[in-house]
């Protein structure tokens, strides 16, 4: 037993306890069944939870009621991260411990008429509400094409869906909006344009996920154990679209898109994680999220201390361990 390393032991142990039918339950909160929290239902479909001695059992709530099921202890773990981190800044005991992407996943769509960036000049662009994320990286994107904050009007669609970003884009209401992916293709089936990959404008760490402040001090190996299976589906959605898209079809309600269209979703969703292990964000990802995520929307003039809202040790704990191996 001499030469068996501290995670060697880890993994042991973890496949011992699922051997025997004694797996840690956990709960993890999502904020919606979609292709961006695929890895969930493949890290489930995988047996990545189970080899690390989890059952892992998966809700849908977001916002605030994903927040106070973390704090009350209704779930573990929550993909509520920008809402999360501004509650953390405010006094929540949470931290974020992870992110999925080192880049937004959102891409632009727009009306058929609008070919390139700068046709956008006097037309109406969703956002969720004025001055939110979607507001800044759009203005950012339309100065980077040589347009200025007022030439495009911002039009307000709080909590936003497929349907209504299609329904707005048909009427006119709007001629362009921000969207996921999978949602883009769904766009494009309509008629419509996907123009640009938001996330190509910088480092945007997203899709965080959360856990309190007492499970990161009294059970950190449990909270590792959730990462290395979380970041295990990450790196096989990246290196096997094709087969993370059949566990789409199987555990996701996406009875809109054909298999093909799922596929095309996944390596989307792709363009936005780090290259390597994921999981960990990058110093200057670091500064953005904290810029735009919390500080820019709470109105806050002063930088943001990152230990304040984030405990990224054991992630990089995890990432270190995993790089080893390969």
């Amino acid at each position: 037993m001499k030469n068996v390393t501290t995670a060697g032991l880890t993994v042991l142990l973890a496949l011992t306890l699922a051997v025997n039918g004694h797996a840690q339950k956990v709960r993890t909160a999502i904020p919606r069944a979609t292709l961006n929290y695929l890895s969930i239902q493949v890290a489930e479909e995988k047996g990545f939870f189970r080899s690390e001695g989890l059952e892992n059992e998966t809700v849908v709530i977001s916002g605030t009621t994903a927040i106070a099921a973390l704090i009350s202890g209704d779930v573990d773990y929550s993909g509520a991260g920008g809402s999360g981190m501004r509650a953390a800044v405010n006094g929540a005991p949470i931290k974020a411990i992870m992110f999925q992407t080192e880049k937004v996943s959102w891409y632009l769509v727009t009306a058929p008429e609008v070919v390139k960036i700068s046709d956008l000049k006097g037309k109406k662009v969703a956002v969720g509400t004025i001055g939110d994320t979607q507001d800044t990286l759009i203005t950012m994107l339309v100065e980077k094409e040589g347009l200025s904050a007022r030439d495009i009007t911002r039009v307000a669609m709080p909590g936003r869906n497929t349907m209504m970003t299609l329904l707005g884009l048909k009427t006119g209401a709007i001629h362009a909006a921000t969207t996921n992916g999978d949602e883009a293709l769904l766009a494009e089936r309509e008629g419509f344009r996907t123009l640009a990959f938001v996330g190509d404008l910088f480092p945007y760490p997203f899709q965080g996920f959360l856990a309190t402040d007492r499970k990161i001090a009294e059970k950190p190996g449990e909270i590792k154990r959730w990462l290395r299976a979380m970041i295990r589906a990450l790196v096989f959605i990246r290196e096997r679209p094709e087969e993370a898209a059949d566990i789409a079809v199987k555990k996701l309600s996406l009875r809109n898109m054909s298999r093909p269209m799922l596929v095309e979703g996944v390596r989307r969703f792709v363009r936005a994680l780090t290259d390597g292990i994921p999981g960990l964000p990058s110093p200057q990802g670091i500064k953005n999220v904290l810029d735009f995520d919390v500080r820019v929307p709470l109105k806050i003039k002063d930088d943001i201390p990152p230990e304040k809202v984030l405990s990224l040790r054991l992630v990089n704990e995890v990432k270190e361990e995993l790089e080893a191996k390969r």
